[in-house]
C-alpha cells in the first residue's frame, strides 16, 4: 500500500472533527416549529408622526428596522429545526396553526378597535383593541412591548406598568428551567452594581442594599438610547394563582418586583427590547431556551384573567399606608423637585442645541412640547388628602390614625376590580371577622346559614367572593367540599376565590 502523504492524514482528521461538531450541533437543535412575527425589512418601514412602533424615536427604528428580523431569524435557525418569519402587518391567527411557538416582536393588526361602553351602573368602561382570539392557546413570547399591547384584551399579567428597562436583570432565579437548558445550559454572571434609585421610592425597597448582583441582557445601555427600551410589568399579585411565574424584574424606575422575565399561563414576557445582534452570549442562550421552555403549555390558557391593570391592590394599599406620614411627604417633594429639575435640564439642552443651529430629532422636537412645565408638590395636607383618598374626610391630617385603622382591617379590605384604585373597607366580611383570602370565611358563611346566623348576609359574602350564586347551605357545601383543594384567591382575577383547573 502507498505510503500517504501526512497532510493527507492531518486532512482526514479536520474533516472528521469537522463531522463531529456538525453531529454536536445538529443533536442539539430542537425538532420545534418556530414562526417570529416582525417587521420584515424588505417590506417599506412603516411611518409615523410622533412615536414608532415599540415606543421607539425615528432614528432608533431606522436603525433597528434592517436588522431586528434578520438577527432574529439567524438565532432561531441555528437550535430550531424549522423557523419561518413573517411581517407582523400580515399576520393573522390561523397562521400559528402550523408551528409550536410564535414569537411577537411587533405588535400585528388590530382585529377590533378599542372602544368604550357604559355598564349597568352607567360607568364608562375601556375596553382595549384586539389583536389576539381569547381562546388562543399557542405558546408565545413577547418582545417588551408587544406583551401588554396585544395582551390587554386578554387579561394577561403581562401588562403595562412601565416602559423603561435598561439593559440589566436583577433579582433572578438563577435555578429556573430556562438557564438549565434545553438547549443550553447557562450560569448567568452575575456583576454587583448600584441599586437603582427608583426601588427606594417605594416601601419594598427599605431593606434592599445599596448594591445588588446584576446579570447582563443587553450589551448596549437602553437608557441612553443605543438600544430600545424594555417593559416592566407590575409584581404585584403575579404569582397568586398557579397560572404564572416571575424570574427576573430588572433596571427601571419602578419597585424591585417589576418583571422583566414571566409568564402567564401560554404567555411569556421577555422585557427586554434588544434583538439577538445587541444581546450578551448568555442572553441569546437563555432566549432560545425560553422559546423552547414554552412549548409545555401549549393549551394551558391563564386561568386568572387581569383585565383592569388599574385596580388596587391590597400591596398597593400597604405601599400608601407607608407613604401617608411625614417621612412619605418629604420623599414625595424631593422626588417632584429632582423630576423639575431634570426637566429643567433636558429642556435647556434641547434649546441650546437648537439654537446652535442643529438639527434636532423627531423625539427632541415632540420633548420641547412637554419640557417646561414643572410640577408643584402641594402641601402636607394636599398630600394626605390624596393617599388617603375616601378615608380622608374621616382622618384628616392625623396620618398615624389613618395606618393604624387601615393596619387593622387589611384583613377585610375589598378592592374593586372594575374600578381605578378603589378600595374599602368590607362590613360584612368585617363583622365575621374572617380574612377575606382566607377559605375559612367560606366555612364561617355556611355555617352561618346552617345555623339561621345572619343568613342573608353570609350569602352576600359567598356570592361576592366567589362569583357562583348557590341558594342553600348545602348546594354551597356541596361546592366547597368538591372544589377545596382546588381554590385559591386572586385579587387581580375579580378579588375573590377562583377554580385551579389545571388541576
Amino acid at each position: 500500500m502507498k505510503k500517504q502523504p501526512l497532510y493527507v492524514f492531518m486532512l482526514l482528521i479536520v474533516v472528521l472533527w469537522t463531522g463531529m461538531i456538525t453531529a454536536h450541533a445538529q443533536q442539539r437543535r430542537s425538532p420545534l416549529k418556530v414562526l417570529f412575527v416582525g417587521y420584515d425589512p424588505s417590506k417599506p418601514m412603516p411611518q409615523a408622526k410622533q412615536r414608532y412602533p415599540g415606543g421607539m424615536s425615528k432614528e432608533m427604528f431606522e436603525k433597528q428596522y434592517p436588522m431586528r428580523m434578520p438577527a432574529f431569524s439567524a438565532l432561531l435557525r441555528k437550535y430550531f429545526a424549522e423557523v419561518k418569519t413573517m411581517d407582523c402587518r400580515d399576520w393573522k391567527p390561523v397562521d400559528a396553526d402550523p408551528y409550536d411557538v410564535v414569537i411577537f416582536d411587533f405588535n400585528t393588526t388590530i382585529l377590533e378597535n378599542a372602544e368604550e361602553k357604559k355598564d349597568a351602573d352607567g360607568k364608562t368602561k375601556y375596553i382595549a383593541e384586539r389583536y389576539l382570539p381569547d381562546n388562543f392557546s399557542k405558546p408565545v413570547v413577547f418582545i417588551a412591548t408587544t406583551a401588554a399591547r396585544m395582551g390587554e384584551r386578554l387579561g394577561l399579567k403581562l401588562d403595562w406598568l412601565c416602559h423603561c428597562l435598561n439593559s440589566d436583570a436583577h433579582h433572578l432565579n438563577t435555578q429556573h428551567a430556562i438557564f438549565k437548558g434545553p438547549l443550553e445550559r447557562v450560569m448567568p454572571t452575575l456583576v454587583m452594581k448600584e441599586t437603582p434609585e427608583g426601588i427606594y421610592h417605594y416601601t419594598s425597597g427599605d431593606t434592599i442594599p445599596k448594591e445588588i448582583p446584576m446579570w447582563r441582557v443587553n450589551i448596549p445601555e437602553a437608557f441612553n438610547g443605543e438600544t430600545p427600551i424594555g417593559l416592566v410589568s407590575r409584581g404585584d399579585r403575579f404569582t397568586e394563582g398557579p397560572d404564572a411565574e416571575v424570574i427576573s424584574s430588572g433596571v427601571c424606575t419602578k419597585d424591585v418586583g417589576a418583571v422583566a422575565l414571566g409568564r402567564h399561563g401560554n404567555f411569556f414576557l421577555w422585557g427586554f427590547g434588544s434583538s439577538p445582534a445587541e444581546m450578551t452570549e448568555e442572553a441569546k442562550k437563555v432566549f432560545v431556551n425560553v422559546v423552547a421552555y414554552m412549548k409545555q403549555f401549549d393549551g394551558r390558557m391563564p386561568i386568572t384573567r387581569k383585565y383592569n391593570e388599574r385596580m388596587a391592590t391590597t400591596g398597593m394599599i400597604k405601599e400608601t399606608v407607608g407613604r401617608v406620614s411625614k417621612e412619605g411627604y418629604d420623599e414625595h417633594v424631593k422626588m417632584i423637585n429632582e423630576f423639575n429639575e431634570s426637566n429643567a435640564k433636558e429642556k435647556k439642552r434641547i434649546e441650546d442645541k437648537k439654537s446652535a443651529g442643529q438639527a434636532l430629532t423627531l423625539s427632541e422636537e415632540e420633548s420641547l412640547k412637554y419640557l417646561g412645565f414643572p410640577q408643584p408638590a402641594g402641601s402636607y395636607e394636599e398630600y394626605l388628602k390624596k393617599n388617603m383618598a375616601k378615608y380622608a374626610d374621616r382622618f384628616g391630617t392625623n396620618a398615624a390614625a389613618y395606618q393604624q385603622f387601615m393596619k387593622n382591617n387589611m384583613d377585610y379590605l375589598y378592592c374593586d376590580p372594575n374600578a381605578f384604585y378603589d378600595y374599602s373597607v368590607d362590613e360584612d366580611v368585617q363583622k365575621i371577622g374572617v380574612s377575606n383570602h382566607s377559605i375559612k370565611l367560606l366555612d364561617a358563611c355556611i355555617d352561618m346559614m346552617k345555623r339561621n346566623d345572619q343568613p342573608d348576609l353570609a350569602l352576600r359574602v359567598l356570592k361576592r367572593y366567589t362569583g357562583e350564586n348557590f341558594t342553600t347551605a348545602k348546594e354551597w357545601s356541596k361546592w366547597l367540599t368538591g372544589n377545596r383543594k382546588k381554590l385559591f384567591f386572586s385579587e387581580t382575577g375579580g378579588y375573590r376565590f377562583i377554580i385551579n383547573t389545571y388541576k
